[in-house]
């Protein structure tokens, strides 16, 4: 499928005249890294054409990646969907603070605060937004959760849809208990791939002896 793709996005730019010199420009535009783009010319210097090619590959490999994320998100929301149109609390709090974090529009809002006194329907108007904001950036999903355990009411359905997005995109991160040494504080669970080295004591010599 990537193969096909790649030789009619080609073919479409050679019939529209476009000046193949300016793949570098179009792989910014199309929001690859420059590193990545100082590679493939590294790899293939002089070939415009082939430089070109790979730049529209590394693309579509790209946009492939983001759809199965996304399809992974909205799966993970369908999921909890049936406990959340029955046991979200206070719809509209929760839609003031999304809008905020820029999850879904006044617009919006305003279509679940008129929605009262009705919950349910405000859930619903809620809900259908939500799975629309997942659809064009599936990471939306990871702050809807975080919003929910913002309230005491929706702090079990927040955590639920949090570890499951962890479950599917943050395999790679490692889960390290870090005790810290103060009688007024417990032990912590911090999720990063790395330690705080102890210090090291005042009069403890360092340095090599011989």
């Amino acid at each position: 499928m990537i193969c096909l793709l790649l030789c009619s996005n080609a073919a479409i730019f050679r019939r529209c005249g476009f000046p193949q010199t300016r793949w570098h420009e179009l792989g910014l535009t199309l929001g690859l890294h420059k590193d990545l783009l100082d590679a493939i010319e590294k790899n293939h210097p002089g070939d415009i054409s082939r430089c070109l090619l790979e730049c529209l590959s590394k693309w579509l490999r790209r946009a492939d990646n983001v759809d199965k994320s996304k399809a992974k998100a909205i799966d993970i929301f369908n999921t909890h969907h049936p406990l959340l149109s029955q046991s979200l609390s206070d719809p509209v709090s929760v839609a003031i603070m999304l809008q905020r974090e820029g999850v879904i529009t006044g617009q919006v809002l305003a279509s679940v605060a008129s929605a009262s006194p009705s919950v349910p329907n405000q859930r619903e108007v809620l809900l259908a937004a939500i799975i629309v904001a997942i659809e064009s950036k599936y990471s939306l999903l990871q702050t809807f959760a975080s919003v929910l355990c913002k309230f005491t009411g929706n702090v079990k359905l927040g955590t639920v849809i949090q570890r499951d997005y962890d479950q599917s995109f943050n395999d790679n991160k490692k889960v390290i208990k870090v005790v810290i040494p103060d009688d007024d504080m417990s032990t912590d669970t911090l999720s990063t791939g790395t330690t705080t080295p102890s210090p090291t004591p005042p009069n403890t010599p360092t340095g090599r002896y011989i």
